[in-house]
């Protein structure tokens, strides 16, 4: 027999907020909107607005109280902070990770934002390995899969290994520019530069450089020219002992 779901119009405000609390981290664990609906008794498609607006929220409950917050406890940036961290990033020489980002907006504004709430802001600037996924079948459709499954146990046996490269010239609502270059390193975790202009041919040829030392193996690039401003050049992404690049045109 199905449990009956609670009836939220009939509880208190502090329980619905723990009831949304509890949901919310165990969606940020990952588990699904059905299985946590059916652990808390909630209706599927309540929770799913609920999860849906909580994230759009910087994973911040709608419900709670807004008065003053401590220094260093807020969960949000505001637009003019976001911009000046973006500014930040453009003027790193190292690659960037999540953890990178989350440092410099902590010595930047003495802010303790969670680890998913930086996961959103990569994502929102464009940074995201489901974007770098979304390429990647992008170009084995392209190519073929028959074709693409030959090339790729080519490169097993010359003891090499594919990344692929997502490159972004995105703007953002407030009107500011974001351009990156980003990829999966060892272990798929996800790296990138930001850059103050449009990506250009040598930007990534030192992007992948300097990845090419997080790994032992020899490097099969590929990426799209879609959003690298070109010069005449045409032997701009030159091969070497560790990098061969692979793009779509």
């Amino acid at each position: 027999m199905e449990k009956k779901k609670i009836d939220l119009r009939k509880i208190s405000q502090q329980q619905l907020q723990k009831i949304k609390a509890k949901a919310m981290q165990l969606r940020d664990e990952g588990i699904s909107n059905k299985e946590v609906a059916q652990e808390l008794d909630l209706d599927p498609s309540v929770l799913s607005r609920w999860y849906s607006k909580y994230v759009k929220n910087f994973r911040q409950t709608s419900d709670v109280v807004k008065k003053g917050r401590k220094l260093g406890t807020q969960k949000k940036l505001t637009d003019y902070q976001e911009s000046i961290i973006i500014k930040r990033l453009q003027k790193y020489s190292g690659l960037l990770d999540k953890a990178i980002v989350k440092k410099i907006i902590e010595e930047k504004y003495n802010m303790q934002i969670p680890d998913a709430t930086i996961g959103d802001y990569l994502r929102k600037w464009g940074i995201n390995s489901s974007f770098i996924k979304e390429f990647e079948d992008e170009f084995v459709d392209r190519v073929g899969v028959v074709d693409f499954q030959s090339f790729k146990q080519e490169i097993m046996k010359r003891k090499g290994i594919i990344i692929w490269i997502d490159i972004l010239d995105h703007e953002l609502v407030t009107g500011m520019k974001v351009q990156c270059i980003s990829t999966r390193a060892a272990k798929n975790k996800l790296v990138f530069k930001v850059y103050q202009k449009r990506v250009q041919a040598v930007d990534l040829v030192q992007f992948v450089n300097q990845v090419a030392t997080l790994f032992t193996k020899h490097l099969y690039v590929i990426f799209s020219t879609k959003n690298i401003e070109l010069i005449e050049d045409r032997n701009y992404f030159k091969n070497s002992e560790k990098v061969i690049f692979i793009h779509d045109v």
